[in-house]
């Protein structure tokens, strides 16, 4: 039985692998569309900064993440771009899922899982989220 952190993380990997193209493509969308749901409940700046904290957290595993202040997530997104384009798609879609998975872990401390559990199901969808701890069918 999968721990509640692998089926989160099989949860992001499952998004980046949901539509066809880059998982760079892949990683902004997500981030756009949870951007979308949560600045609803916390605001923009609440989802800026949650994400420059998921951001530095991460750099301490993925160096080469550009580090930048709190800013509008458009501008952050355009950075993360550009890094993530630099790596291969094995290091970008870690980076990604890292990063994600300790903004997840934040909002959870925040607002509780079920609350985090509900915008992830209108952010990224039921096929993803409901399908988070079973095995791919490739």
């Amino acid at each position: 039985m999968a721990t509640v952190h692998e089926q989160r993380q099989r949860l992001i990997q499952r998004a980046l692998r949901r539509d066809p193209g880059t998982v760079v493509d892949g990683s902004i969308r997500l981030w756009e569309q949870l951007s979308t749901e949560l600045s609803q409940i916390i605001g923009e700046r609440g989802v800026e900064s949650m994400y420059a904290r998921s951001l530095h957290q991460s750099q301490k595993q993925f160096s080469w993440l550009s580090p930048h202040p709190p800013q509008a997530l458009k501008d952050a997104m355009t950075a993360l771009r550009v890094s993530l384009q630099e790596q291969e798609d094995t290091v970008a879609s870690a980076a990604s899922t890292a990063m994600l998975l300790h903004f997840i872990n934040t909002l959870i401390l925040l607002i509780g899982e079920l609350l985090t559990n509900s915008i992830l199901f209108k952010a990224w969808g039921d096929d993803v989220v409901n399908n988070a701890g079973t095995e791919p069918n490739e």
